[in-house]
């Protein structure tokens, strides 16, 4: 199955592109293929224009999502050599959202620099685990529970800041606008581009410090400049959507499972499978039971706990095996 990694791709591909078609032509005010081909020939179809003004935004910001958490969830993995690292379960997204909080509630002024602060505040739990796992080598099991406890932190904060009436800005995928999308989309080109663009050096962070140094690699430094475009993609989404659990868990697991561990195929197949699955958790979550939405993140949820658990499970049994 590895040799087939771009027709995976271009399967995933079509798939996208299947359920952008699906996500746009469903919802609270359907559109027919009528509709859409004289939007096209004539330009005049009112309802076209509203209903394109209405999703468009939410379809684009979901692939696009979907994209930067899966590839950030990659990197995550290897740079904490870690096959359960994900932005949301190590505290990332929840230290985004704090920093958010305290600009939103304590300084409002510096709003315009809202992306810089919500990137540091995703950076610093990253910081502390690198730090943990750069200093006391501590097992993957033991890393996630510091993450999870550093999420536990986080989100007590944030309850906290719950309080404010300026915390109720809706999150997720609804009421979004163009701005928004002009926002995800110049960030995540500039991410996904590097992360690319990085993929060889991200193959080499399996080596071991010995093995790396032999051939002249600086781990490290690698690590730490692969682990901040991870976070500047986690931060990316979080700044739109909020919190959206599991997706950078599941997908490079399933991706390399589908193609191997080459991130120079890792990353481009992670990028539009991740899009897909988010995508389609908000088609189906407007779909199942209008005019009441499910939120994307419900889903995914709902989804990648059980995956968890399953990686977990997997990795104990084969802990205990090696230790016979």
């Amino acid at each position: 199955m590895k040799k087939y990694s771009h027709l995976v791709f271009w399967i995933l591909l079509l798939m996208l592109i299947v359920t952008t078609y699906i996500s746009l032509v469903t919802g609270k005010l359907p559109l027919s293929v009528e509709q859409l081909i004289t939007k096209i020939t004539t330009g005049n179809e009112p309802k076209v224009d509203a209903v394109i003004d209405l999703r468009m935004p939410r379809i684009i910001i979901a692939i696009f999502v979907g994209a930067v958490l899966s590839v950030s969830g990659a990197l995550l993995q290897a740079v904490l050599q870690n096959p359960l690292a994900e932005a949301n379960i190590i505290g990332v997204t929840s230290g985004a959202l704090v920093a958010r909080g305290v600009i939103l509630i304590f300084l409002p002024s510096l709003y315009f620099f809202l992306p810089i602060f919500i990137f540091i505040g995703g950076l610093i739990p990253f910081l502390v685990l690198f730090l943990l796992v750069s200093r006391y080598h501590i097992t993957p099991i033991r890393l996630i529970l510091v993450g999870v406890a550093i999420y536990a932190m986080l989100n007590g904060v944030l309850e906290l800041f719950s309080m404010s009436p300026v915390m109720q800005l809706p999150t997720g995928f609804t009421m979004k606008v163009w701005q928004d999308v002009y926002i995800i989309v110049a960030f995540s080109i500039v991410g996904l581009t590097i992360a690319y663009m990085l993929a060889e050096k991200v193959n080499l962070l399996s080596f071991d410090d010995k093995q790396a140094n032999n051939i002249g690699f600086n781990i490290t430094k690698y690590r730490l400049i692969i682990g901040l475009v991870a976070v500047f993609l986690a931060s990316s989404a979080t700044a739109i959507v909020g919190q959206l659990a599991f997706v950078g868990l599941i997908v490079p697991h399933i991706v390399r499972r589908l193609v191997g561990s080459n991130y120079k195929k890792v990353i481009p197949i992670s990028m539009v499978f991740g899009a897909w699955i988010v995508l389609l958790a908000d088609t189906l979550g407007r779909s199942i039971a209008p005019p009441l939405e499910i939120s994307a993140s419900i889903i995914t949820t709902v989804i990648g706990g059980p995956c968890l658990i399953y990686l977990i499970c997997k990795g104990a049994y084969g802990n205990a095996n090696r230790e016979r």
